[in-house]
């Protein structure tokens, strides 16, 4: 969290060689996908489940290469807690550092997986639940977070036709 966007996109392209690496694993002995919603639709649902060990909570698509997808308890967040800080608003603030840096991770994770499935797209994490002291309820509750995937636009599997 300390290195910016620049640690950042390095956290993004580790998760990207880590969920390429476990796509190619969780896909072996499977058919081929044929379309770009079945690739999507597998990892809400498999891909999900056996890396952060439940499905996605929501899933939401415009229909046009645009796919939301929630967890609501994300389970890689499941641990962090506002700490740290001199005052309660900076441990608020830390926490969602880390929280920026685990979804860069994990986005990056998704990505990964849906690049080596034939999706070329981008996926930008972000992290819920990271009010700010002042709005936070008085029992915490996990953090989630919400990956909006964008497909690449061109012809084919590899994009949006």
């Amino acid at each position: 969290h300390e290195k910016g966007e620049a640690g950042r996109r390095q956290l993004e392209e580790m998760g990207a060689q880590l969920g390429a690496r476990l796509a190619e694993r969780y896909t072996k002995n499977r058919p081929r996908f044929t379309e770009h919603t079945e690739v999507v639709l597998w990892t809400c649902k498999e891909f999900w489940q056996e890396t952060f060990g439940k499905r996605v909570d929501n899933l939401k698509t415009n229909n046009r290469g645009v796919y939301v997808l929630t967890d609501v308890a994300f389970a890689w967040m499941s641990g962090l807690r506002p700490f740290g800080g001199d005052t309660e608003e900076e441990s608020w603030a830390l926490m969602r550092a880390y929280a920026e840096s685990y979804g860069s991770f994990a986005g990056g994770v998704v990505r990964g997986a849906l690049e080596s499935l034939g999706l070329r797209c981008a996926v930008s994490p972000e992290p819920t639940g990271c009010a700010a002291a002042s709005d936070a309820p008085e029992e915490f509750k996990p953090l989630g977070c919400k990956f909006t995937v964008r497909l690449a636009t061109g012809l084919g599997f590899g994009g949006v036709a």
